[in-house]
């Protein structure tokens, strides 16, 4: 037998017949990780079937002072594959595997997993299936109803023995296909044990097709359940790669782990790597202010009339950034995205740099919309070469007035460097990156030979690359990921940028169930939270004025504080036509954001807490949801009700007790009413608070 050091956090015991062992704490029973007889990857060649099983050697561990890199061989088809496993001091192992072609003659893969566990559940006391407390949970995302996740039983995902053979074998996928990598599921999957009060989870990365399987093996025979994380596999999205001899080829990273708790515990695990893993930080880790000019406000509705007035507003209620979104731009030959030439019929009289210079006048940085993927037919960007767009069997991938840039082609990467150059030089130094289609199967001019899977990997190693070279390029530039809304949010995206958009939700109330389910995304200091009090809703934008019906309606101050207290827990992403509120709901604005400033800087020092659990997006019920440093509580709190509701919350197992202070309430009128361990807040009907405890 044989110990590794995975450094402070993990040990790797390896038996001489290749047997290990992976412990996430102490080599104890309780801190076990999973035991396995084959190696924690899979592996196919066209035509020649799985070869992990007993047909590779384990050739060789190298420790690392952060982990160790495992290496096996299979002589007969001439691979490498090292598997590096590296501890991160939060409780998340990283797994990244490489193959390497040592033969003499190329090899066509036809998967290649980023991670393969398995002995999920396994305790002494029986088997996986007998116990009835194990839950797994899951994150639904689609545009507009982010972050939803959902709890279910292994029975009620198919997971159930049925036979005495030791190869039966039912599985669950989890899986998204497209460049919208988020837009069906978020790829992370959790399976708790609550009898033994353990949580394993397994997230990967990719802007691409991707799979994560849970897989019920053995039968009643030999019982166990194991989980595996692919972006590689021709079972989803039609993937393979020739591997040339000498040639490497790299999987993506997966996160795995298994910590004492539950969804909460896994949480915390996942956020703080997740913070340490980031390559782009806000300055001191505090989220800045940013007002933008769409979600129920101008709607793409540009002119400077439209936006003078939102910036003195915006500046007067304390933001700190001012961003243009779309409406702007059009083509050289005429309208259409990808040359991003400034409107003339709108910014002849008024031009951006003077809308530019007129947001840094008021003590603001100026923000602008790009969808720099796209790029109409029009534009002369689609012609600078016979690759400039992303292709699939020679014709252009998407469809309509949306194909894609191939941000592999030089002449591409220049030519945009050029365009964002032109509104650096006046300004303007954040840019909201949106990307409103998915590019389906993916192309085949880009350097993934004949699979379009492949294309589809390499079309987002590309573009990352191409954002990592706008930071060189641009010092100081801030840019937000955005997917219409968070359907391209997975951590291989998320990491390069300083903001996430989490929804395009246009409805305040159904926004508390996108933020809690976001926060087990993505580090709460990058949610990008729309915010927006004096709202206008789509299709009565052109022409909107404060009727006295709409006054009537916005004259308590409800609607605004629930727009405000939406977004405290994460990035405040204000909007609306705040130029146009009353002096009582704008005073609520100013309000909001002096409350959001004087506690921003905990939010990146921060965990998520549940302490009434998840709340589901059409339920009208109370919810709550709380970001937990070592010092104090953020509690926001909503009552989405047609009835007021006296709404209270256990919060002793948060460390709130008697001799807890509630430092500051948000809006400055709401009671509460603290009570040892508890507090209730007697809130009217669809309306909501924030308050800071100190512990």
């Amino acid at each position: 037998m044989s110990i590794y050091s995975l450094g402070a956090h993990g040990k790797l015991h390896i038996a001489n017949n290749g047997k290990f062992t992976l412990f996430t704490g102490c080599d104890s029973l309780s801190d076990r990780f999973y035991t396995t007889e084959r190696p924690n990857f899979e592996i196919n060649l066209s035509g020649g079937g799985l070869l992990t099983r007993g047909t590779l050697k384990l050739a060789g561990i190298y420790e690392r002072t952060d982990g160790a890199d495992i290496i096996y061989t299979h002589g007969d088809a001439g691979l490498e594959v090292t598997v590096s496993l590296t501890t991160t001091g939060t409780g998340v192992l990283v797994q990244q595997n490489r193959v390497k072609n040592v033969g003499d003659k190329p090899q066509l893969l036809t998967r290649f997993s980023s991670t393969f566990f398995e002995n999920i559940a396994c305790e002494s006391d029986g088997a996986w299936y007998d116990n009835k407390d194990i839950r797994i949970h899951i994150c639904h995302n689609k545009w507009q109803g982010e972050g939803q996740w959902e709890t279910f039983t292994a029975e009620e995902l198919g997971l159930y023995p049925v036979s005495t053979h030791p190869w039966e074998r039912a599985s669950y996928r989890v899986q998204s296909n497209g460049s919208w990598s988020t837009g069906n599921f978020y790829p992370l999957v959790m399976v708790e044990d609550k009898k033994h009060n353990k949580i394993w989870f397994c997230e990967t990365e990719g802007s691409h097709s991707w799979l994560i399987k849970l897989t019920g093996f053995g039968g009643y025979s030999a019982p166990c359940l194991a989980m595996e994380a692919s972006g590689c596999d021709e079972n989803n999205g039609g993937w393979h790669y020739e591997l040339l001899p000498g040639e490497t080829y790299t999987a993506e990273r997966a996160f795995i782990g298994c910590v004492p708790g539950g969804f909460e515990e896994a949480v915390a695990s996942l956020t703080a790597f997740k913070r340490a893993d980031s390559l782009c930080r806000h300055p001191n880790d505090i989220p800045p202010v940013i007002f933008n000019d769409y979600m129920d406000c101008v709607w793409s509705n540009q002119s400077p009339d439209a936006i003078l007035p939102l910036i003195d507003a915006a500046a007067d209620a304390g933001c700190e950034y001012f961003v243009i979104d779309g409406g702007w731009s059009c083509n050289r030959t005429g309208n259409g995205l990808g040359d991003w030439i400034p409107r003339n019929d709108l910014y002849k009289k008024t031009d951006l740099r003077a809308i530019a210079d007129r947001i840094k006048a008021r003590g603001m940085i100026p923000g602008i919309w790009f969808e720099l993927d796209a790029v109409d037919p029009t534009a002369d960007g689609f012609h600078l070469d016979e690759d400039a767009v992303l292709r699939r069997y020679g014709r252009p991938v998407g469809h309509g007035s949306r194909t894609f840039y191939n941000f592999g082609c030089e002449a591409v990467r220049k030519y945009l460097i050029e365009r964002i150059a032109e509104y650096y030089d006046m300004g303007y130094r954040f840019i909201k990156n949106d990307y409103n289609q998915s590019s389906g199967i993916g192309s085949t001019n880009n350097g993934g030979g004949d699979s379009p899977a492949e294309g589809q990997i390499r079309a987002a190693d590309d573009f990352t690359s191409f954002i990592e070279e706008l930071y060189e390029r641009f010092p100081g530039l801030v840019i937000e990921n955005c997917g219409s809304g968070a359907l391209r949010d997975d951590n291989k995206m998320l990491r390069r940028f300083s903001l996430q958009s989490t929804s395009d939700q246009e409805l305040y109330e159904n926004n508390p169930s996108i933020v809690m389910g976001s926060m087990a995304q993505m580090p709460p200091e990058k949610a990008g939270i729309w915010s927006y009090p004096y709202p206008t809703v789509l299709g009565e934008h052109m022409n909107f004025t404060v009727t006295d019906e709409y006054a009537a309606r916005m004259v308590d101050g409800r609607q605004t504080a629930f727009n405000l207290v939406n977004a405290m827990p994460g990035l405040l992403y204000l909007s609306g036509r705040i130029d146009l509120a009353d002096d009582h709901n704008f005073a609520l604005v100013k309000e909001g954001v002096d409350f959001y400033k004087s506690i921003r800087h905990l939010i990146g020092q921060s965990r998520p807490i549940y302490p009434t659990g998840m709340h589901r997006l059409n339920d009208r019920e109370t919810a709550s949801l709380g970001l937990l440093s070592e010092k104090a509580l953020l509690l926001c709190v909503w009552n989405i009700t047609d009835g007021a509701q006296d709404v209270s919350i256990d919060l002793s197992k948060y460390g709130v007790c008697r001799c807890s202070n509630i430092a500051r309430i948000y809006p400055s009128t709401q009671t509460i009413l603290p009570d040892g361990g508890s507090v209730t807040l007697p809130l009217a009907a669809m309306s909501a608070a924030a308050l800071l405890i100190e512990l």
